[in-house]
């Protein structure tokens, strides 16, 4: 399954069954997270068997259960880790994907306290992507249409590129950027400044680049 066949066929999945993840996919996953950490300057770790950061807590959005596989996403707090994480968060899901996971972000329905991981002085957890074998492969959640988010160009690669990005998750689902090219060089933007919305650039990047071929543009 290529990037492209992963980030169409990937869809938000919040019921798991209680199939263990293979000793063979924790390896993999271990590997890509290594990678990540080593080029984005992050501190992801996986956990697995532990679900008590989804015991016990009342969903602002959505309904979890059985979750107790995931990557922790956490960052050195400096200019642009929120991004990153997000940037690398899309990768991993990609690869999750690709290994036969189902998955899905989250950024609040979670006990931050309750997660096992070790994190430095000066990191922070910012999100979780919750891993395994779906009761479902999920539904493609609802798009906003192509011309609120990006100025219209009919260059192939930007299309494809933009095809991508519908598809990435952000907080909510509200799709909250906008992504203009002039030329071969690209340019996004979030609509706000919450922090969410800087990890909601980050996915969508990546998911960008998937789409358009990252040697087709440069981003601005």
């Amino acid at each position: 399954m290529t990037e492209s066949e992963a980030i169409r066929a990937r869809h938000a999945v919040r019921n798991y069954t209680t199939k263990p993840l293979s000793p063979a996919v924790i390896d993999g996953l271990k590997e890509e997270i290594d990678q990540c950490n080593r080029l984005g300057q992050l501190h992801i770790q996986l956990v697995t068997e532990n679900g008590e950061a989804f015991k016990s807590m009342i969903p602002l959005f959505g309904r979890f259960k059985k979750v107790k596989n995931y990557i922790a996403l956490a960052a050195k707090k400096q200019d642009g880790f929120y991004a990153e994480c997000g940037y690398y968060g899309a990768r991993l899901m990609v690869k999750a994907q690709q290994a036969g996971l189902n998955s899905c972000w989250v950024t609040n329905t979670y006990n931050a306290k309750k997660c096992p991981v070790s994190l430095e002085p000066h990191e922070e957890l910012v999100g979780v992507i919750a891993i395994g074998y779906g009761t479902t492969d999920g539904t493609q959640h609802k798009s906003k249409s192509m011309e609120k988010l990006c100025k219209p160009c009919s260059d192939r690669w930007f299309i494809d590129g933009m095809n991508a990005a519908v598809l990435a998750p952000t907080g909510l689902n509200k799709q909250n950027f906008f992504i203009e090219a002039s030329g071969n060089t690209v340019s996004i933007r979030p609509k706000d400044n919450r922090p969410m919305s800087q990890i909601d650039i980050g996915i969508v990047k990546y998911h960008f680049e998937v789409g358009a071929g990252r040697e087709n543009f440069i981003w601005k």
